[in-house]
């Protein structure tokens, strides 16, 4: 039990020293908040793709899609009147742009409202709800009633949707509004208008984008299948949206991963700043002991005070998560969007599991990190807990032991991560096994560090240095603590940052060999996306022209990932990477000629292609599923489904094309780029749609896209960097005032006051110096994990790990300076220091 007696003794320790009362509330609160805000993230995205796929396939179960992405509209009178299979639907789905919601992405859906019953709710927002009877004859578009009172809109009023460079006026002809708070947020993603006006919106002419379906049984979608035409496709609507699921989820995945850096740095900052507040009442806690408190009271005592500023910090943690996690989630659902699938709806997503995660992983490890204090001084005589050199002792005896322990649990992490294959909990649990492993090797690699410098430095090395270095030895139980913090917090820095730096290396490595042209011209027509001939070959025979990459790009349908790009190259300047092939380097292109095909690294995760010999895949072509052998997979940043390379002669045969849509020009001159481009510009008939860019634009707009995929790396950075000063801040103030009767007596031996403020501030910078040294292996060890271990197996792209010095070099900066930082106004407080106070003992 806890009496008040003592509940109120150690609240009025905790007044009396406020700031490192509300630093420690502070740690827990930081620790909390990096775990709340990228699960928020994460949820968000979840929730986000949701609402935006729920109105477009509703209640079907299966879906009837096209080689080309495109079906006839006459298969859906087929399915009607050949087979009377009435729960059928036809729908256009397409997104697009409205300026006039301030650049809002939309889906426009054409739907039948005469079949539309057996799927899709779209009520109007009037007396008159039958959606049937309005649209029927009707040429406009309808919103959700959200939308027009958001943006000012009434009956009637014109919107321009655009589509690349191609827009059109359409005119809104009414509103659609939900029977509660989800339905409406569905409809936010839609905007809905008769099949027809959308084909013509579109220019479709006599197509439509697929067929949704109700079936009873399997026979009956056998029949179904037996009747299609070649190139069409049937397909179960909750695996196709897996497929497409997928493609965000490993992103998703990645945020995991950043979460679980959060919450292992929470944890060790948590276990930082409980134990050195707890470890600093020792005394008080002996003066208990000695006066007749019981073990157990002192235990309860300590364990009660830590669930109180537990729970304190958690949930004001979660509140500054939630802060954070909605500042992240448009930053994170826009990175989704451009790369992987359209987020019509953005939503934000505060769900309870989120919360209670951040306040349990804050309660139970401040519990954890207060356990061992606490047992430590319910379990020691009042004499030894007066005496800290006992424990020192005991402390010092244990080290190689740590030491063995710390290999064993760094052996097992590797185990376990080896063996994890693709199961991400393997790779997080070894993660943190890692980090616990290496903080259990740092009181003996400190001891052997601080002898190293000694003996270097035995010469030049003044009288108060070499009193901090063993300082740091003489007390081991604590600054083996404060620093293996710290080199964890500047381990994940340092991690982060070499992860980033080589991605961002590799992609502008991937861009200057697959796009790197000095003028892009591509046509921006989506729906007939082929160049004049003439206008290509005109092109091709201006003087300043060196060299040209001319090709298609075609998207197509895929079972394993919703959409896939095909190319075809008629002349191709640009450079593979191969992460495996068939046959030697020399021969690929032999094979390409022979039918064979080349899949990006995206590809053949999707599609579970094993790189070895034999290795084929089956694709969805305009003859049904035909499969092809692979020649080789090579590295590639194409987001989507990933991209497949093959011969002009194989996509003419399986895919019905021979155009070119695209072509990048080399220039003899790179100083030409804009005379070239305006030469092109005058060769352009008036009306055409297509694109003109320089290399440069280019480049620049795709790195764009991939420094916003790594915000969210860039905010943990930035949060450890609070983290490592937060936590070595209430460490260091706690290990000084311990230290207050040690100073007192230097101060006694003639230290003057300049003298006692260096000795600390040389320790302080050593904490950092030594624990950024220690991170260094640590930290590249991390970054080695996260490109070679969890982002292949979240994302399945292989990138090179580039080792830059400036990393290192901030990391060995940002240690020292945080250890610097924390101990000057402990340093100034300790010159100050009376010598009778800090000799006077209770």
């Amino acid at each position: 039990m806890v009496s008040r007696v003592l509940i109120r003794i150690s609240l009025r320790h905790s007044r009396r020293h406020l700031l490192r009362t509300l630093l420690l509330i502070f740690g827990i609160a930081m620790g909390v908040a990096g775990v709340v805000a990228i699960d928020i993230a994460k949820t968000s995205v979840e929730k986000s793709f949701d609402l935006s796929t729920t109105a477009l396939v509703s209640r079907s179960t299966h879906q009837i899609l096209g080689a080309d992405l495109d079906i006839p509209q006459t298969t859906f009178t087929m399915i009607r009147t050949r087979l009377g299979i009435h729960a059928s639907a036809p729908v256009i789905s397409r997104h697009v742009t409205i300026p006039e919601l301030e650049d809002r992405v939309l889906t426009l859906m054409g739907v039948d409202p005469f079949s539309e019953t057996h799927f899709r709710t779209l009520p109007l927002a009037s007396e008159n709800r039958d959606l049937s009877n309005v649209m029927t004859g009707s040429s406009g578009v309808f919103l959700a009633q959200t939308l027009g009172d958001t943006f000012g809109l009434k009956i009637g009023s014109p919107l321009t949707i655009s589509m690349g460079d191609r827009q059109i006026t359409v005119t809104l002809a009414g509103f659609l509004e939900g029977r509660d708070k989800r339905s409406n947020l569905i409809l936010e993603g839609l905007m809905v208008t008769d099949i027809s006006v959308a084909q013509e919106i579109l220019d479709m002419k006599e197509n439509i984008t697929r067929i949704d379906l109700i079936l009873p049984s399997r026979d009956t979608a056998a029949e179904i299948q037996n009747h299609l035409e070649k190139g069409l496709f049937l397909v179960e609507t909750d695996q196709q949206n897996q497929a497409v699921r997928s493609l965000s989820r490993s992103f998703e995945n990645s945020l995991t991963a950043f979460s679980m850096l959060a919450l292992f740095m929470g944890i060790f900052l948590i276990y930082n700043t409980v134990s050195f507040s707890v470890s600093r009442r020792h005394r008080l806690h002996a003066i208990l002991r000695a006066l007749g408190t019981t073990r157990n009271e002192v235990f309860f005592t300590v364990m009660a005070e830590v669930m109180l500023y537990a729970v304190i910090g958690a949930v004001s943690g979660a509140v500054l998560g939630i802060l954070m996690g909605t500042a992240a989630v448009q930053a994170v659902t826009a990175t989704v969007s451009e790369m992987y699938f359209t987020l019509t709806v953005g939503q934000t997503q505060i769900s309870g599991a989120t919360l209670a995660k951040g306040l349990v992983a804050g309660v139970l490890t401040s519990l954890i990190a207060g356990l061992f204090p606490a047992l430590a001084a319910a379990g020691t005589r009042p004499v030894s807990l007066m005496h800290k050199s006992v424990s020192e002792y005991r402390f010092q005896r244990m080290i190689p032991g740590l030491f063995i322990l710390g290999l064993i649990i760094l052996t097992a992490a590797g185990l376990l991560m080896k063996a994890g294959h693709d199961h991400a909990g393997y790779d997080f649990s070894g993660l943190f096994m890692i980090f616990f492993g290496a903080a259990l090797l740092t009181p003996l690699i400190i001891r052997l560090l601080v002898r190293a410098l000694l003996a270097a430095g035995s010469r030049v090395l003044g009288i108060m240095i070499k009193m901090a270095l063993r300082n740091i030895t003489r007390s081991l139980r604590q600054t083996s603590v404060l620093m293996a913090s710290l080199m964890v917090v500047t381990s994940v820095y340092i991690g982060i940052g070499v992860m980033t730096g080589s991605f961002r290396q590799s992609i502008v490595q991937w861009v200057d060999d697959h796009i790197g042209g000095h003028v892009h011209v591509s046509s921006a027509d989506e729906r007939n996306p082929s160049l004049d001939p003439a206008l290509v070959e005109k092109i091709k025979s201006l003087p300043e022209v060196a060299a040209v990459s001319a090709y298609n790009i075609h998207p197509v349908f895929s079972r394993a990932a919703g959409k896939v790009h095909l190319f075809s190259y008629e002349s191709n300047q640009s450079k593979n990477r191969w992460s495996w092939t068939a046959a030697p380097e020399p021969e690929l292109d032999a094979l390409l000629e022979k039918g064979w095909i080349f899949v990006s690294e995206i590809f053949a995760r999707q599609h579970q292609v094993e790189p070895e010999q034999g290795a084929a895949v089956v694709l969805e072509t305009r003859q049904g599923p035909v499969s092809f052998q692979i020649a080789g997979i090579f590295r590639d940043f194409f987001m989507g489904g990933g991209r497949v390379v093959m011969s002009r002669e194989t996509m003419a045969r399986f895919w019905g094309h021979d155009d070119i849509t695209a072509m990048q020009l080399f220039l003899e001159n790179e100083i030409s780029v804009n005379p070239v481009i305006n030469t092109i510009k005058q060769m352009i008939p008036p009306g055409s749609l297509i694109r003109l860019r320089s290399g440069t634009d280019i480049k620049q707009s795709i790195l764009a896209v991939f420094d916003n995929t790594f915000v969210i790396t860039s905010a943990l950075q930035v949060l450890t960097a609070i983290v490592a000063l937060t936590g070595i801040l209430n460490a260091v103030m706690a290990l000084l005032l311990e230290r207050t009767r040690e100073i007192g007596i230097l101060r006694a031996c003639g230290t003057l006051p300049g003298q006692v403020r260096g000795l600390l501030i040389h320790e302080c910078f050593f904490y950092g110096l030594l624990s950024g040294i220690m991170a260094i292996p640590l930290g590249i060890a991390l970054s080695w994990i996260l490109i070679h271990v969890i982002n292949q197996r979240t994302f399945g792209w292989t990138y090179d790990m580039i080792l830059s010095p400036g990393i290192l070099v901030q990391a060995l900066v940002l240690s020292s300076a945080a250890a610097l930082a924390a101990g000057i106004f402990p340093a100034l407080a300790a010159g100050r220091i009376r010598i009778s106070e800090a000799l006077h003992m209770e």
